[in-house]
């Protein structure tokens, strides 16, 4: 019986989901306990493997539950970090750990002492700081101001006593050892989490800290935070990390840490919860999770896909409940589990886990879900560069080639790769049981299982890699071409241009005399297609016009009234309601032309046209989806456009 639809992301807190590694928690624990302090340990591993489960679990143990023989101070960073600056957020953290350390203080002698610190090394910050923005000196030097700020002479009261950082600690060392006498406590553990989440130098500050300030007696810290997030915090004082400067970078992890533990990542044995999990969803039948096939089964596919990263299988298995949330509510009754159904199950495990770890592979199958069919053409569309000698030659061998070319450039993929074909082949394997493993069947049902799955993707925005320019082009000209014989039936004479990366139309205005228009779809810094129409209303100047501005040309009636005939087509589509047209900005003009004839003036003005009446302009059309230009209120503006195009060369051709 399901009993819950999702789980939680918060941390662990049961004994029984430590993922089998209670061995190596015990053992930290006892450390600790027999841990002479002061003594920063520090907790590591990849965002999601668990590090705050385990600090709660530490807390519970030492600090909380019964017999216990510490004093707890927990200190989420983020929570504090939130809507403060950098410096805002270390001085927030100093007042919380004053305040938890002198709780036993009625005097409050160590608050006193922590105010005038304080003022003492907020003045010396700010000399820190101005000195830092007039010379350019990395922001790391910010974090060395506690260590001297507060023996610089502040603009107070002569009279007033001056508190030292060595002052500072003594005055908190008292009140911790107060404190733990009074409440009969072996020590003090500060609990510091969140450290990876906030920007790297923030983080390094924050470790600088608690070197500089907090290495009481009496006192354990215990972090949780990566040594990547070190060296990405440590890149503004020693550079990028390479095998010169290693040392460097270590040996400043080293001088604050002095234990790292790193979390048993690889010896997680996560699938008794996961299929615990399971079966409390409805996913599956507790006859099912006990079954050897289905364990194997299950376990090849996370083990080739989410892992053993905790926060990832919590993902994958909330991403399967709404997913079976979402059948059960298009089913009228329930259907009894059968061998097929299981298969779809499993089938869909696969399919939203390459969805969760490797959403480059799940947008090619969204553009063609028979992989097995993966071809030099469909790796063409996708812009993947392949190595034509390095394919497969035999029909339906080519699609691993094309996998393979994939990741190529994606080193997280790369690593991968084998697991990402282990789980195809899966799919292979399973479909073949009944005959579906033909790439046309094998399309379909891949097809089928994908739209379920979509509804909980995160990149369903459009992406360059999804963007087939020649099929783009291709409708597009199909559509637009069919539009204009619709209205202009006398326009009889055209050709698909086919340049590579392009596409346009030729137009005859007679059967000597053509120009040409140019389609470009690219994908510009907003993720959109940006469509450039380069059109072409070039008229030379005759003799006669030679050295005329523009205004004495617009005193020439033929030029004047095909240019209104141009403008009544272009300036509604450039005024502000036709949102996805827009004309071309110059260097010294930072808005659209809204007509062009104002743009032929600007660059008549600019001495751009001394050779010529008119120029070959370009628009641009810009919008979100490929399927968008497919659309009558793109299409029809297109289409209105190349003819004014048509209508102007034509009526300019014989214009002496």
């Amino acid at each position: 019986m399901k009993t819950t639809t999702s789980l939680s992301d918060l941390p662990f807190n049961e004994d029984a989901i430590d993922f089998g590694t209670e061995r190596y928690v015990n053992g930290l624990i006892k450390f600790i306990k027999n841990s002479a302090a002061p003594i920063t340990i520090a907790l590591q591993g990849e965002w999601g493997s668990g590090k705050t489960s385990l600090m709660t679990r530490l807390e519970r143990e030492l600090c909380s539950g019964p017999g216990a023989q510490f004093i707890g101070i927990d200190i989420n960073t983020w929570e504090y970090s939130m809507l403060a600056s950098p410096d805002t957020t270390v001085i927030k953290i100093m007042e919380h750990l004053v305040e938890k350390l002198s709780a036993k203080d009625d005097s409050k002698q160590v608050v006193s002492k922590w105010n005038k610190f304080l003022t003492g090394a907020k003045h010396g910050y700010n000399l820190v700081r101005e000195a830092v923005k007039a010379s350019n000196v990395p922001a790391a030097v910010l974090t060395e101001f506690f260590t001297s700020a507060a023996n610089t002479e502040a603009p107070t009261d002569t009279n007033q006593e001056q508190v030292t950082l060595a002052d500072l600690k003594s005055a908190l060392e008292t009140a911790v050892k107060e404190q733990i006498d009074s409440s009969q406590k072996k020590g003090v553990i500060v609990f510091v989490d969140d450290l990876d989440r906030l920007n790297p130098p923030v983080a390094v500050e924050i470790l600088e800290l608690l070197k500089n300030i907090f290495t009481l007696d009496n006192c354990i810290f215990v972090l949780a935070i990566d040594y990547d997030v070190v060296v990405k915090g440590l890149k503004p004082k020693f550079g990028d990390l390479t095998e010169k400067n290693e040392r460097e970078f270590r040996s400043f992890f080293d001088k604050i840490i002095q234990v790292p533990f790193s979390l048993p990542v690889n010896n997680y044995r996560p699938m008794d919860f996961v299929l615990k999990s399971l079966v409390n969803i409805g996913y599956i039948s507790e006859y099912h999770a006990g079954h050897p096939l289905v364990k194997d089964q299950f376990s090849t596919v996370v083990e080739a896909s989410v892992g053993k990263n905790p926060r990832s299988i919590k993902r994958l298995i909330n991403t399967l409940s709404l997913l079976d949330c979402i059948a059960q509510c298009g089913e009228k009754q329930e259907v009894k589990p059968s061998v097929d159904t299981l298969d779809d199950k499993l089938l869909n495990l696969i399919t939203v886990s390459i969805q969760i770890c490797y959403p480059k592979i799940y947008r090619m199958l969204s553009r063609n879900p028979g992989f097995t069919g993966w071809d030099m053409d469909f790796a063409q569309k996708m812009g993947i560069k392949v190595d034509p000698d390095s394919i497969d030659k035999e029909l339906g061998n080519q699609w691993e080639d094309i996998l393979e070319a994939a990741c190529a450039p994606d080193a997280y993929l790369t690593q991968h790769l084998n697991d990402i074909t282990l789980l195809l082949n899966l799919v292979i394997d399973i479909l073949r049981k009944t005959n579906q493993a033909g790439t046309q069947q094998l399309g379909k049902k891949m097809k089928e299982i994908m739209d379920k799955s979509s509804v909980t993707g995160i990149n369903a925005e459009f992406k360059a890699e999804d963007f087939d320019k020649k099929d783009l082009i291709r409708k597009l000209y199909t559509n637009v071409m069919e539009r204009i014989h619709e209205i202009r039936p006398d326009i009889n004479k055209w050709q698909l241009k086919r340049n590579t990366g392009n596409g346009g139309v030729y137009f005859w205005t007679d059967k000597d005399t053509y120009f040409d228009v140019t389609f470009t779809p690219t994908v510009n810094d907003e993720n959109m297609i940006s469509l450039r129409l380069w059109l072409d209303f070039h008229v030379s100047r005759p003799e006669r016009l030679n050295g005329k501005s523009f205004e004495e040309l617009m005193q020439e009636q033929e030029i004047a009234e095909n240019l209104r005939k141009l403008d009544d087509v272009l300036v509604p589509l450039l005024g502000v309601e036709n949102w996805f047209f827009k004309g071309l900005k110059y260097e010294g003009n930072e808005t659209y032309f809204r007509s062009y004839v104002e743009e032929l003036r600007y660059l008549h003005n600019e001495g751009h046209m001394s050779g010529d009446i008119a120029n070959s302009p370009q628009l641009w059309v810009e919008l979100k989806k490929p399927s968008l230009f497919e659309e009558d209120w793109v299409v029809f503006p297109i289409a209105d456009v190349l003819i004014a195009n048509y209508d102007f060369r034509k009526a300019m051709k014989d214009f002496k």
